[in-house]
């Protein structure tokens, strides 16, 4: 098993988790808020904001929901992970080529 270096490290800024900061992109591209998710995915809106803001980790499992409530394909999904520079922007063009 690989040691997440990030692990119990408290972190109050989105640079700790691509995977996050884009999920955080893609839900505000969607105009859901953390309660919409979290009705749909039953999962507390704090944890998804955990997730978001990388104090939380991803399981494989938990992205998938998180890409099927926002009807978002997986590859596209690991494209904007696999980016060097991420934007608002960048994360809009995939949605409204869609």
């Amino acid at each position: 098993m690989i040691k997440n270096p990030l692990l119990g490290k408290h972190s109050h800024n989105n640079r700790d988790s691509k995977e996050g900061q884009v999920l955080r992109f893609i839900r505000e591209a969607r105009k859901l808020s953390l309660t919409d998710v979290s009705a749909k995915i039953n999962l507390k809106a704090l944890d998804i904001d955990h997730f978001e803001n990388g104090r939380k980790f991803y399981k494989e499992e938990d992205i998938q929901k998180f890409l099927d409530c926002y009807d978002f394909k997986k590859e596209d999904f690991k494209t904007l992970v696999e980016l060097k520079v991420l934007n608002k922007q960048l994360v809009n063009h995939f949605i409204t080529r869609l």
